[in-house]
Order: structure tokens, then sequence, then C-alpha cells
């Protein structure tokens, strides 16, 4: 059965406080796109009313503005896209030498964030799952000048590419229980259904690692069946594998302590952190 707005504050109660959560209004965000233009251009043009926030290129935007519709998005100057989905790229880290695997990218924002910060450089392999997903992923990636990603289609709990990127990064389809109303259609069932499909994955990419490679595991949820439990077994499973500190300052909670004292490495966002959508966020070593 679905949770009612009782239960699902009940249920968010028993980790956060629930007020704070679901009081707080989640506002809209750019990220200044400075493969097509440099971000002190940018604020030369544009005519969008915009707030900074702890990262130099993500912005509070005006609530009223149509942003999907204006020449700074279709030119690619900026894309759309909230303040804590810009975090799992940031945490990555990635340079220019490396080789990066999005094994769930469209519709591309962590892709195009992830060679926004390679400037360009090194390569990556932005992954998704089906055609019509896909579609949405390569207009992103032209839209944003995006040159060094290849685009795939292919099922990423089935990779089967063993000891060759140097980062990856698992932004898991989950069930996006930090969303508005997403409460309506969520049973525990539900959770334990996504999390089969977020653990193939998860272990996917993690074997498609070279040694001393670095992975991030983000959701949109709050479920701990989709978040630290996946990441627990993936640290059972791959007894090399060890969290790493997220190495980047931002507002959050930690990781549920029931699974152990390291899950503290791990952050759990919730909207009154810092006005976005909830986010869960750990970043794990191999070797």
């Amino acid at each position: 059965m679905c949770m009612d707005e009782k239960q699902f504050r009940d249920y968010l109660s028993g980790f956060a406080d629930a007020d704070k959560m679901l009081s707080a209004p989640v506002r809209d965000t750019i990220r200044v796109n400075t493969l097509k233009i440099p971000k002190a251009e940018f604020f030369e043009i544009t005519k969008i009313k915009l707030e900074p926030t702890f990262y130099d290129c993500g912005f509070y935007a005006e609530s009223e503005a149509r942003l999907g519709a204006t020449w700074e998005y279709f030119l690619g100057y900026m894309h759309t896209q909230s303040l804590s989905s810009m975090l799992p790229s940031l945490i990555l880290n990635p340079n220019e030498r490396d080789i990066v695997l999005d094994i769930a990218a469209s519709p591309g924002s962590k892709t195009s964030h992830l060679a926004m910060l390679m400037q360009n450089k090194g390569a990556i392999l932005a992954n998704e799952v089906n055609w019509e997903r896909g579609s949405a992923l390569f207009s992103n990636v032209a839209r944003l000048g995006i040159l060094n990603a290849k685009v795939t289609v292919r099922d990423g709990t089935k990779l089967g590419i063993n000891s060759y990127f140097t980062k990856a990064l698992v932004d898991a389809p989950c069930s996006s229980l930090s969303q508005p109303y997403a409460y309506k259609k969520f049973t525990p069932n539900l959770a334990y259904e996504m999390s089969k499909t977020q653990k193939k994955m998860l272990f996917s990419a993690y074997d498609s690692l070279r040694e001393g490679g670095e992975l991030v595991y983000s959701t949109c949820t709050y479920a701990k069946e989709e978040n630290e439990e996946t990441v627990k077994l993936l640290l059972e499973k791959r007894p090399e594998a060890g969290l790493a500190g997220l190495e980047f300052d931002f507002p959050h909670d930690s990781g549920l302590s029931e699974y152990g004292k390291e899950f503290r490495k791990t952050a759990r966002i919730y909207p009154h952190h810092f006005n976005s959508e909830g986010f869960f966020i750990a970043k794990v070593k191999k070797g």
C-alpha cells in the first residue's frame, strides 16, 4: 500500500527532521557552462536574476524565469540543474587525464558537468539503457559543446567492461522520494525492487574500474534500501573496496550509522540544507 502524507512524515522522522524537510522550499538553480562561455562574460550578457551558492558555477535563479526557453539555455551557456545534482560530479572530481564511466547518464546533466570539470579532455563513456532516454542525452551533449564523451546505449547492469576506467559515476535510477508527491507511489517493495537494479549497476561500474580507481554512487531518494544498504553490499562482496572522504564542503547529514561508523563518510542531503532536492552520495575507492 502506498503512503499518505502523514505516513510519509512519520517515515522521514525515523532519520531526519521531517518538519524542516517538508517546509523547506526547493529553489531553481542553473550551472554556468564554462566550456561555452567564461563565467564573467556570462554575467555580462545574461538578464536572469541569479544568486550565488557554495559552488562557484552554480546559481539560484529567479523562479519566474522560464529557464529552458532562454537564449542562454539554447546556446548552451548554461544548464538547468539542481544544486544537489551538481555534487556527485564535484565529488568525483575528474581531471583531463581521467577515463570516466557515467553508467546511467541521461539526460546528461552530470555527463556535461564532468566534461566541464575535465575541460573537454580525457574521455567519458556516457551510457544509457534505452534509445528514448538516449536521445535527451545526445541533445544535451551537443547543445553544451561536449567533445570528450562517447554515448552508448547498453544495459548498465551488464556492461561487461573490467579494470578499464579510472573513475565512475553511478547516478542510479531510484524511487525519487525527494520529488514532490513521489511518496504517493512509494512502497517498501518498490525500494526493494529498485535496489536490485541499483546493486547490479553499482557492481558493474565498480568492476569496470582499474585498481586505485574511484566511484561515486548517488540517488535522489531517502530509502535506505536504495542508499546505505546498496553500498554496504558492495563493501561486503568486494573486500578491497572502501569508503572515501567526499572532500567537498557542503551542508549535509551523514549517512545512517546503523550500517557502520564508516558511513559517516557518506552524505544525506535534505531540502532544508540548501533549498535543493534530497540526495544520497557515497564515494568508493577500489584497492
